[in-house]
């Protein structure tokens, strides 16, 4: 018989629990992020078939279809943790991370395929120095698109940014009330 575990508010554990789960919490973060940012630096990158723009949006798809799938994911570890509130700051800050590695992925394939897409070539790093500077909306004006293409990929970062951390933020929390009081 498996045994059952309850479900606690994260202000009613001692001050000890408090600061147990925090620290195993940001373990868990720290692991989740290196093994992420790992991924991208090590994730082959080829450009788009310059024959076919629509790989483009193809690629975009598959970030949104892959964001999407670990959003879900995370709203589910969320419900079933053991101190919620904990895990859906993980969450966040784990989706978030997602999203411009996700981005930051795109940026870089595109720059292979045709350097003129932006102002400079982009290297791993520099994909992820434009899509950071883009999503935290500083924007420094260093690294620009220039294409179209470019320009409507980065506007739909852009556009998306805005709502993902207030929409993720919200769905995490939401489910960390829901998950509270339940037996998993």
């Amino acid at each position: 018989m498996a045994v059952k575990k309850t479900q606690t508010d994260f202000m009613n554990l001692d001050a000890g629990g408090r600061i147990r789960v925090a620290i195993l919490g940001a373990l868990r973060m720290l692991l989740v992020l290196t093994a992420s940012f790992l991924f991208y630096f090590l994730i082959p990158i080829g450009g788009f078939n310059e024959s076919n723009p629509a790989a483009a949006w193809i690629r975009l798809s598959g970030v949104v279809l892959a964001f999407l799938t670990i959003l879900g994911f995370q709203v589910r570890v969320v419900v079933t943790a053991r101190v919620p509130q904990v895990q859906a700051v993980e969450a966040v800050v784990q989706s978030v991370v997602v999203f411009i590695l996700l981005f930051a992925l795109l940026y870089l394939s595109l720059s292979a395929t045709d350097t003129s897409n932006f102002s400079e070539p982009l290297d791993r790093v520099g994909a992820l120095y434009f899509t950071s500077s883009t999503f935290a909306t500083v924007g420094f004006g260093d690294i620009t698109p220039v294409t179209s293409l470019a320009r409507g990929l980065v506007s739909i970062q852009m556009i998306a940014g805005l709502g993902v951390l207030v929409m993720v933020a919200k769905l995490a929390f939401f489910a960390a009330r829901k998950g509270l009081g339940r037996e998993v």
